[in-house]
Formats: C-alpha cells, sequence, structure tokens
C-alpha cells in the first residue's frame, strides 16, 4: 500500500452523515513531517464535505502535503469518496510530483459488481465488495475497535495484490498532542506487500491519528500532529 500519505462536490449535499463517526464534515488535522528531528515538510488531512456518488451518499477525505529532503522534493494530494452508510470506497484519486516524476491516477470502484477499473482504461478489475483505498483505511481505522496485543487482518484494499493488510495493535503510549494534552495513544503497525507503516492513534471517542510513521527512499519520515480544526 502507498504510504499513508479545490473540492468540487458532483451532487447537493444532502443529510447530515451518521452520528456514529469519531469525525465530521469539517474536521482538518495538519501535521509536520519530519526526519529524525528535522522539519522536512507539512500535511493535512481533512473531511471536507458530503457528496453524491452514483446514488450513494459519501465522506469526501483529502490528503495533502509537500516537503522532502534537498535533492528529494515530493508533493502529493489524494481524493477518497466513501459511503457514509456502507463504509466503502467509491472512486479515489492519487497525485504524487516526485523528482520532476509525475504520478496521476484516477480510480472509480464498484463495490456492489466488486469490479474497479482506472479512468480512462475500459479494462475493470476484481475488487473486494468493501473495498478501501489507503486514505479511506486510515478512516476506518478510526472506526474499528481495537485490542492491545491482537493482529487483525484485513483483505479489503481495493487493489487485491497488496492484501492482506495486517494491523498489529503494539501498545498503549502517552503523546502529547497541539492542544497541550497527553492523549494515550494506541500503537498500530500496517503492514502490507507495499512495507511497514505505523500509526498513533489517540485512545479515546476522537481516534485522532496523532501521529504517522512512514518509511520513504530518504528514510522513516514521521508525520507528527500540529494542529486540528474541528467543525462548529
Amino acid at each position: 500500500m502507498y504510504a499513508l500519505l479545490a473540492l468540487v462536490l458532483h451532487g447537493a449535499l444532502i443529510s447530515p452523515a451518521p452520528p456514529s463517526y469519531p469525525f465530521r464534515v469539517g474536521e482538518t488535522l495538519r501535521y509536520t513531517a519530519m526526519l529524525g528531528y528535522l522539519p522536512v515538510g507539512s500535511a493535512a488531512i481533512a473531511v471536507t464535505g458530503l457528496a453524491d456518488e452514483r446514488g450513494a451518499q459519501t465522506f469526501v477525505f483529502t490528503m495533502s502535503g509537500e516537503g522532502g529532503a534537498p535533492g528529494f522534493r515530493v508533493s502529493y494530494a489524494m481524493k477518497s469518496w466513501v459511503g457514509t452508510e456502507q463504509f466503502t470506497s467509491r472512486r479515489f484519486q492519487r497525485h504524487i510530483a516526485q523528482a520532476g516524476q509525475i504520478t496521476d491516477e484516477r480510480y472509480v470502484i464498484f463495490p456492489d459488481s466488486a469490479r474497479y477499473h482506472m479512468e480512462g482504461d475500459p479494462r475493470a478489475w476484481v475488487t473486494p465488495s468493501d473495498a478501501l483505498d489507503e486514505l479511506a483505511f486510515l478512516y476506518f481505522l478510526r472506526t474499528t475497535p481495537l485490542q492491545i496485543g491482537r493482529t487483525y487482518t484485513y483483505s479489503r484494499y481495493f487493489r487485491t495484490g497488496f492484501n492482506p493488510v495486517q494491523v498489529q495493535v503494539l501498545r498503549r503510549e502517552t503523546v502529547d498532542l497541539p492542544t497541550g494534552e497527553q492523549a494515550p495513544c494506541l500503537v498500530l503497525a500496517l503492514s502490507t506487500r507495499g512495507g511497514i507503516s505505523e500509526l498513533w492513534l489517540t485512545d479515546d471517542a476522537r481516534r485522532l491519528p496523532a501521529q504517522l510513521r512512514i518509511p520513504l527512499a530518504i528514510g522513516q519520515v514521521t508525520l507528527q500532529l500540529a494542529g486540528v480544526t474541528n467543525p462548529q
């Protein structure tokens, strides 16, 4: 799986999102990217709206960032449409600019027929009926009960060759939040064919991603939560 790395709604906003989720439209999380003790960039993850996607109400999640070490600069943006009732991906976009090379991928995902395709390509590939993209998977973990010492296995990534995704709950650890509070966090190791990442989720009702550690070509980059904007 790829590192846990202007919004246009395709339809009018409809009924409010179900209240059981620990996030709401308008939540924005801002991060500082660190390479060791060196700041190397910034990132933001947000619930930017609700949209109608082929007749289903969806959250619209976004993630963007830029930075890197000298000689290795990267910028990226991801956008994910995920059903509010059945929490499955409906559409996913990824744009990465790195070392003069640009990757621009746009996927349409059909959970009812368990197929997905890349925009501009008539071919279709098999996907799980409860498929998730990498950004949707981050929000899925925020909704999922997790126990220390347990390992959870999911075969839900929409590109089936990267399945299964293993989530190991390693320990509980206290992390400083930008609000000045200290929050206990569950430390997760996420393993796929694409590598191993780590995620710190606050062990409370918010389930905030307080920290992410991602392996890149320049070394392990840590995204540290630097600011939270909650909806009014």
